[in-house]
């Protein structure tokens, strides 16, 4: 057998952050990567319907960016860091809870910028497959069968 006839083929259902994300970390590992995501590409779209705000990026996201070499890119050049948390008292006042010890904080970053230098960097792979408009209608895992409709 060739090594190409050899290689395994894996379906990741859903094209968003963690679908990108997966494709990449299982691209780096030399899979055949297919995406499917019921969405059309949002790179395409002036507006993309769903959830709009930004993420809270812990310490495990960006240590997820970090594997797949996005962290700087994404986290330090466009993450707004947040130390705390603001509480808001019923007679109007507020305070502050830290987020962590001094020095510490997560990240706000844009969900919508995100997804896409996720699904961006998954491109960049050769063996890594988008197919935007493909939503799931049945699987048969035993088979390894994946049914869908366009």
């Amino acid at each position: 057998m060739s090594k190409e006839s050899e290689k395994l083929h894996i379906a990741v259902v859903g094209g968003g952050l963690v679908g990108a994300l997966n494709a990449c970390y299982l691209a780096k590992r030399g899979f055949e990567v297919h995406v499917y995501d019921l969405r059309e590409d949002i790179r395409q779209l002036e507006h993309v319907p769903g959830r709009s705000i930004n993420l809270a990026m812990s310490v495990r996201g960006s240590t997820a960016l970090r594997g797949v070499g996005l962290e700087d890119a994404i986290v330090r050049d466009h993450g707004i860091p947040m130390e705390s948390r603001m509480i808001h008292r019923p007679d109007g006042s507020t305070y502050a809870i830290p987020y962590g010890k001094k020095g510490q904080c997560i990240y706000s970053v844009g969900r919508r910028f995100l997804n896409e230098a996720l699904i961006n960097a998954a491109e960049q792979y050769p063996n890594v497959h988008f197919h935007f408009h493909h939503k799931l209608v049945s699987a048969n895992l035993s088979k390894g069968q994946l049914t869908f409709e366009k």
